[in-house]
C-alpha cells in the first residue's frame, strides 16, 4: 500500500494481532464508544463508507455523537498526495494524541482505508486499557504518583505535537524537487501556418510553487503566392514560467523571449533575416504520474505577441504577426528526489 505512517504507533503487526484478538475474545471488556468528526475531499470516502470500514473491522458500532472520547479525522492534499490526521480530545476539547499518515500518490482512498485500521486499532487497544482491573490502593496510590497520569489509558493514540512536526520537517519531499524532460507542440500566431516545436525544459517543485526554464524551436514553415514565390520562417524562444501548484493542475505566468528567421524563396529581394519576439501570457497544465519519477503533462498556453513582426517579398509585406498566439502539447520528464 502506497501510504506512509508517521508517529510512535503502537504496536507492530506481530503485536497487533494477538492484541486485537484478546479484545474480541473478551466478553465481559466493554465496547468503548467515540464521537467521531470525518472531514476530506470530495474523491475520498464520505463519513458514512469510513465509518463502515471502522465497524467492520471492530465488529460492532462504535460511534456515539455524546461519547465521551472525540475523534478528529482530517484529510487533506499534501503536493501530490494527501495527509490525513487521527486527533483524539477529552470531554472538555482538550488534546490528548494524535496520527500522522501520508499518502505519496494521488488515491485517497488507499489512505482513507489505512487511517479506517489505524482507527479501529486504537479504540480496540484504548477498549482493553479501560477493561484492565482497578489496582490495589497502594499501587493506585504509586500510579497516580509516578510519571503516568490516570491519562495513561488514552496514551496509546497520543504522541507530542512536537515530534509529530519534527518528523515532517524531515520527511523527505520537503525540499524542492528536480525535473527535466522534453515535449511536443503545435503553435498557432508564431507563423502564417500553424507549427509545429519541440521543447526541452527543466524545472524546481516545491509543494505549491515550481518555477521552469525551457527551450523551444518551431520547424520551418513556408509559404508561397501564386507565382512560387514565398517565405520560410522559423521561431526560436526561450521561455520562464512561475507556476502555482493544487494537485496535478499547474497555472503558470510566462514569459518568451527569441528570434523569427526568415528566408525567402525565389524572390529579388529576401525578407528581413530575422526579428525579434517577445510574448507573455498564460498556461494551464495537468500532470499525471507514471510511477515514482517519471510523469506526462498537458499544456495549453495563451500568449500576447509584445512586439508585432511583419514578413515582406519584394518589398510588399506579405504577412504580419497577429496580436494574440498560442500553443498546446505533450511533455514527458523524470523528476530527481
Amino acid at each position: 500500500m502506497p501510504v506512509r505512517v508517521l508517529g510512535s504507533f503502537a504496536c507492530a503487526a506481530a503485536l497487533c494481532v494477538p492484541l486485537i484478538a484478546h479484545a474480541e475474545g473478551h466478553a465481559s471488556s466493554p465496547a468503548l464508544a467515540v464521537a467521531l468528526d470525518y472531514t476530506a475531499p470530495a474523491d475520498c470516502l464520505d463519513v458514512g463508507d469510513f465509518r463502515s470500514i471502522v465497524i467492520g473491522r471492530l465488529g460492532y458500532d462504535a460511534f456515539r455523537e455524546d461519547a465521551e472520547n472525540h475523534v478528529h479525522v482530517r484529510i487533506a492534499t499534501r503536493g501530490r498526495g494527501f495527509e490525513g490526521r487521527i486527533e483524539w480530545q477529552d470531554t472538555e476539547g482538550k488534546w490528548i494524541g494524535e496520527r500522522l499518515l501520508l499518502s505519496r500518490n494521488d488515491d485517497c482512498l488507499d489512505l482513507d482505508r489505512a487511517m479506517a485500521f489505524a482507527l479501529a486499532l486504537q479504540i480496540q487497544l484504548v477498549a482493553i486499557t479501560q477493561a484492565t482491573p482497578e489496582q490495589p490502593p497502594p499501587a493506585q496510590e504509586k500510579v497516580e504518583t509516578g510519571p503516568a497520569a490516570p491519562q495513561v489509558r488514552l496514551s496509546v493514540p497520543s504522541e507530542n505535537a512536537t515530534s509529530v512536526n519534527e518528523r515532517r520537517a524531515a520527511e523527505p519531499g520537503t525540499g524542492p524537487t528536480f525535473a527535466f524532460g522534453a515535449g511536443g507542440l503545435v503553435g498557432l500566431g508564431l507563423s502564417s501556418k500553424a507549427a509545429p516545436l519541440g521543447r526541452l525544459f527543466a524545472s524546481l517543485q516545491w509543494t505549491h510553487l515550481s518555477v521552469e526554464l525551457a527551450a523551444e524551436a518551431a520547424w520551418p514553415t513556408t509559404t508561397r503566392r501564386e507565382d512560387g514565390a514565398g517565405f520560410s520562417q522559423q521561431v526560436l524562444l526561450v521561455d520562464v514560467a512561475s507556476c502555482g501548484i493544487l494537485r496535478s493542475w499547474q497555472a503558470c505566468l510566462v514569459g518568451k523571449v527569441g528570434q523569427v528567421r526568415v528566408t525567402g524563396d525565389n524572390v529579388d529581394i529576401p525578407a528581413s533575416p530575422w526579428g525579434s519576439v517577445v510574448e507573455t501570457g498564460l498556461r494551464l497544465a495537468f500532470t499525471y504520474p507514471l510511477g515514482r519519477h517519471a510523469f506526462v503533462a498537458a499544456q495549453a498556453d495563451g500568449l500576447v505577441n509584445v512586439m508585432i513582426w511583419r514578413v515582406t517579398l519584394d518589398q510588399v509585406p506579405v504577412w504580419t504577426s497577429p496580436r494574440f498566439a498560442g500553443t498546446m502539447g505533450i511533455n514527458v520528464g523524470f523528476r530527481l528526489r
